[in-house]
Order: C-alpha cells, then structure tokens, then sequence
C-alpha cells in the first residue's frame, strides 16, 4: 500500500498556518474559559432549583436536578485537558468539541428553560469569531438553526410552560392552571390541534422562523466581521512575513557591511591607527579601510555611499573592492581614484554615487598625498592646533564617466594626526534638530591632549552619543585617525593565550620590555602587580571556560616619557574599572572581588580606559614618568 506522502507548503504558506494555528489554541483557550464562566453560572442556577427558590412543578424539577449536572459536566471537560493535556487546545478537532459543547448545552437548557435561554443561541454564533474561520461559522450556524427548532419542540413537552408555545393553560373559576407532565401537554396539544388550533405549526411560524431569523442576522453581520478579519489577518501575516524578509536581508547586509570593515589597527613606532563605525538602523554605505603599502607607505581612505538600503550596502561593497583591487604606491591618489570611478561608474543603474577620501602616508618623513571626491575635509593637526584641511573638494565618483579629482600633498610633523570622517559626524542631529557642526567636533579635539588614539575616539563617541541624547540615528557615524609618532615611540606588541598558566609568561613580557629602556626596577614591580591583576580578571571573566588568545601591546614614548600598555581580548563584555572600590580602611572581608586589586591598578597608573570595539575588550592604561 502507498504510503500518503505529507502535504507540502512554501515559507510563506507556514508562516500562515502557524500564525493560524496560533489564534486557533488561544482561541481554544478563551472558549474553554468561557465555557467555565458558564458552568459556574449554571451551578448557581443548580442549587436555586435544589432549594426550592423557583417553583416548579416536580417533573420538571427532577428534570432539571438531572440536566444541570451534565451540562455542567459537559461545560468544565475542556477545563480538564486544558490542566491535564495542555497540548490538545492545539489540536484541529479541539475546536469542534469546545464550541459544540457549548451549542449542545444551550439546546439543553433551552429545553428545560425557553423563556431564559434565547440570548444564549447569540452567544453561539458570536463566540466563533474567535477562530477567524468562515467554514466553522456556517456549521455553528446551521446546527444552532436545527438545534433550536429541536430543542423548541422537546419544550413544549417537558420544559417550564411557555404560553407561547402551549397557549394560557386551563381556566377553571377565575384560575389559571398550567399543565406541567409530558402526557398531559400531550394530551392537550393533539385536543387543541383536533379543534383547529395546531400549536406546532403555530410555534414554527411564529416563533422559530422569527427567532432563526434574528439569528440568521446576528450569524450574517458576525461572519462579515468574521471574514474581514480572516482576511486583515492573512495580510498582516504577508505583510509580516515581507517585513521579516526585509529585515533579514538588512541585517545580512550590515553584517556583511561590518564584516568587511579591517577589525585589527596599526600601532607601531612610526604610525598609529584607530577607526570607528557606528551605523544606523537601516543599512548605509559608510566605510573605511587602511592598507599598509610597503615598509614605508600607509594609506587610509573613507568613503561614503549615497542613499541607504540594500542597494548602498552593495555599492559600498564593489567600492571597497576597487580601492583594494588599485591601491598601490605605485599609484597617485588621484589615479586610483580615476580607476575606481571608472569600475563604478558601469553598471551603476542606481544612479548612487560615492565621496570619499583617499591619503598615502610616507611613514618615515609625515609626507602625505591625498586626493578628495567630494568628501568633508579632514581633521588634521594635535593640540592644541588642530584645523580642518584645506584643500579641494573634488568631484563625487560614480556620478559621471569621468573622475574629476586632483592631487595634493602636506606634512604630518610628529605627533600629528589626519582624522577622516563621514558627514554622520557633523549633521548628526539632537531632538532639537541642531546638528553636532564642524565648530564642536574642532572645539572637542582641541579641548585637552589625549594620550592615544583610542581615548580621542572614545571621546568623541561618548560627546556626540551625548550631545544626540535620544534622537533617532539617521546615517553612520564612520571615521578613522592615523597618528604620526615619527622616531617617539618604541613599540612590541605579542598575542598569549587566556589561561592562568600562561600569566607568568605574559608577565615576563612586561619584564622584558621594560629593561630593555632601563625602566626602574619599583616601576617594574608596579607593572607585574597591574599586570597580573587585569590579565587574571580578563582569564576569569571575560573567557571563563574558553581558552582563546590575549593580545598585548606595549608602546613607550620616548621624548614624553609616557608608558601606554593595551590589553586586547576576545571574551564576553567585561569591564574592569566598574567594580565598586570600598575605602581602603574598611573590612576587606565586604570588599566586591576585585576590587582592592583594580584599586590598586588605578593608584599605579596615570590614566586607565576602556571600551568594547567590535566585539572585543580593549583596555588602555598610561603611566607618565
């Protein structure tokens, strides 16, 4: 025998079907409940026959005393999956039993009780439009129209006298009796229909046809309602599933954007460089990029797409290639331009262009050639004489066949600095709609003197984050600094890995480095002790069970006479310098863990930082001598 093969859906077909039968558990949920009210309401009802309250004949009484109890039963079942098999609200059938229990215990009550329970017949109809489904409305609509006229009938037989449909009862002297056993109703109903007077036919024409079409109404204004919301639902699902689509997509694509950007930087005796990039929600085309062209040569270029999206993201991406693919020393600034606006300008259907500036570096001497496609000018200088480049502003790239851009040149003097940036620095935008401007990012780098790249980025993170406050980010905020040291600095830099048993070694280095410039041996000791309190923290906290790499570097300044040590690591984030340090007269025995070593650590060093730079701890301590 064929083996029934599973129906197969595209994606979108089960994101449906699972948002379906979503709504259909929970509206199982709520009915089950509802249900439950109703039981505890009949329960009431119950105990009021029981003592007698409403008085009835003793027929019907017991008929009652009987009929309640199961349909309080039949009521409180789905209460009992609902705690025992929670799965079953999930079922396609549950559905089917929780809402025909309910029709089954209205027809039931409206048997014993016509007079009350006419409302009820709207609840059965009403209470589908939970399940958003059409197809199930028009079968509780048509087995409450046969339930009804059923139940309307075995009334007038055993349930409470209705005049309507048995008529006023026997007159005898000025006194109405009703007729409450099932024979004698009988009995009177055939002697009325064998005087012409046909209840039967009376009851269905006016009463059933009456109180259906009430019904009818009620079911065809509920299930318009329903379908409406079928539908809005399987569009809110589409357009769900579209959203999910896109967002997926964008996220792709700025992971792809991040991914490409160069995660480690450069610190050596003759240059140093840091770069930045915090992009906004939606996808841009910011980028930066270094490239260390010979022993002598460095190049750093930014460049910013225009427009956002997947389309800029894509652009970015051919960008980026190009500059690879034509940097050379080889080459002038201007050159490689000119071949990237080339290689982009083709195929370029968006109609997108790109700025961007590109330097070369000469290491040795702070020589450097530069080119400008219609990007904001640099910030170059130290303190406290930093200024914005002059120069040319050059024509965008990708705009037209042909790159209008020229050479240029200046010098770094030691010490200096070149700092590209995108526009998402100085049109960054606060809740006023006042922009962060030229005159702050100036007025930040000339505040004070910082002791390494790092710290002038952190700064200048921290002051625009600040100065934006809760405003929305609409564009990247992207930049990088390269630093010429000249002949300053004297520079080693090795990678351990992050376990206790490698401290020592770790430690060793620090040694190593230090009497190799004649350090004083007090210093000395100073460092191992710093040493060894932030590498133990990093080994337990930040990598705990895994065993991955630390990278060291350690620079000194020769003519500030400045001692900067960097300690890299790819763990979880943890920040040492946020340990809460107790006074150091109070009882060690309360002190955080940690804390009195990073105390120390503080004493010891001049200045300590630190920050999380794509997914990585990085921090920063400077002892001045």
């Amino acid at each position: 025998m064929k083996k029934k093969q599973k129906q197969k859906f595209s994606p979108e077909q089960e994101k449906y079907l699972k948002a379906y039968f979503e709504n259909e558990a929970d509206a199982n949920k709520h009915m089950t409940f509802a249900n439950t009210l109703t039981a505890g309401f009949l329960l009431i009802l119950f105990f009021l026959y029981l003592f007698r309250v409403f008085d009835l004949h003793e027929a019907q009484r017991l008929f009652i005393l009987i009929a309640f109890p199961i349909a309080i039963g039949i009521l409180t079942s789905p209460l009992i999956f609902y705690f025992f098999h929670r799965k079953s609200l999930s079922k396609p059938n549950f559905k089917y039993f929780v809402v025909f229990s309910f029709v089954f215990v209205t027809a039931l009550l409206y048997i014993i009780i016509p007079k009350h329970v006419l409302l009820a017949w709207a609840l059965c109809i009403i209470i589908v439009n939970h399940y958003y489904n059409p197809k199930l409305g028009w079968l509780v609509f048509g087995v409450s129209m046969v339930s009804l006229l059923l139940a309307m009938y075995a009334s007038m037989f055993v349930g409470e006298y209705d005049p309507h449909f048995l008529g006023n009862g026997v007159i005898i002297v000025d006194e109405i009796v009703y007729i409450d056993g099932i024979s004698e109703r009988y009995a009177m109903l055939h002697r009325m229909l064998l005087e012409g007077e046909n209840r039967y036919l009376k009851v269905f024409l006016y009463y059933y046809l009456t109180r259906g079409a009430v019904l009818a109404l009620i079911f065809f204004v509920s299930n318009s309602l329903n379908m409406r919301t079928y539908k809005l639902l399987t569009k809110e699902i589409h357009v769900s599933s579209e959203q999910q689509k896109t967002k997926t997509e964008l996220e792709v694509a700025k992971e792809i954007q991040i991914n490409t950007l160069p995660v480690e930087f450069v610190t050596n005796k003759d240059i140093e460089i840091q770069a930045e990039l915090k992009a906004a929600k939606e996808v841009g085309g910011d980028f930066y990029d270094y490239y260390m062209l010979d022993d002598e040569h460095a190049a750093i270029v930014i460049a910013d797409v225009s427009g956002k999206g997947i389309p800029a993201a894509m652009l970015m991406m051919k960008t980026i290639t190009c500059f690879k693919n034509y940097i050379s020393v080889k080459k002038t600034p201007a050159e490689i331009m000119r071949l990237v606006n080339k290689a982009i300008y083709e195929g370029n259907d968006s109609k997108m262009f790109v700025t961007a500036f590109l330097a070369i570096i000469n290491t040795k001497n702070g020589l450097v050639k530069f080119a400008n496609a219609g990007h904001n000018p640099p910030l170059v200088g130290s303190y406290p004489n930093f200024r914005f480049l002059k120069c040319s502003s050059g024509f965008v790239l990708g705009g037209l066949q042909e790159a209008f851009v020229t050479d240029e040149e200046f010098t770094l003097q030691n010490g200096e600095q070149i700092t590209l940036y995108t526009d998402g620095i100085t049109e960054a935008m606060n809740e006023k709609r006042e922009q962060y401007g030229e005159d702050r990012f100036l007025a930040l780098a000339n505040a004070k003197e910082y002791s390494c790249l790092l710290e002038f980025h952190l700064e200048l993170k921290d002051d625009i984050y600040k100065f934006v406050g809760n405003a929305e980010q609409s564009d990247d905020m992207t930049y990088i600094t390269l630093k010429y040291h000249g002949d300053k600095y004297e520079y080693k830099e090795k990678m351990f890995k992050a376990t206790q048993e490698e401290i020592p070694n770790m430690l060793g280095f620090f040694e190593e480095f230090s009497n190799e410039y004649k350090f004083e041996k007090s210093f000395v000791n100073n460092l191992k002790v710093v040493g060894d309190e932030l590498l133990s923290n990093v080994v337990k906290y930040s990598y705990e069970d895994s065993n991955e790499n630390i990278y060291l570097r350690l620079l000194y300044n020769i003519d500030r006479k400045e001692f900067i040590i960097t300690i890299i690591d790819t763990g979880k984030e943890f920040n040492p310098f946020d340990v809460e340090n107790a006074p150091v007269d109070e009882n060690y025995k309360n002190r955080e863990p940690g804390g009195l070593g990073i105390l120390i650590v503080k004493k010891l060093m001049s200045e300590y930082a630190y920050d999380r730079v794509n997914n990585k701890n990085i921090v920063t301590l400077k002892k001045r001598f």
